[in-house]
């Protein structure tokens, strides 16, 4: 059997399912410590394990989306 069939850290669900936890422990732990100010994007894609561009990237798809909702039909 190859390494990455037998790897789930490989796997793109299981991944995804890791940044969710540590993007809601860190929520939760800003929230309980009353810390409400901007975390720096390059910060926290380092805490959750994320490319440094994922903030970025995330930004953009939500303005496209954004105005492929504005545009008249």
């Amino acid at each position: 059997m190859r390494r990455s069939e037998s790897d789930i850290t490989l796997s793109p669900e299981w991944q995804a399912e890791q940044m969710d936890r540590l993007l809601g422990f860190e929520i939760l732990t800003r929230a309980l410590t009353a810390r409400y100010h901007p975390i720096p994007p390059e910060l926290l894609a380092d805490k959750v394990g994320a490319n440094k561009g994922l903030t970025n990237s995330i930004i953009v798809k939500i303005q496209r989306n954004l105005n492929e909702k504005q545009r008249p039909d």
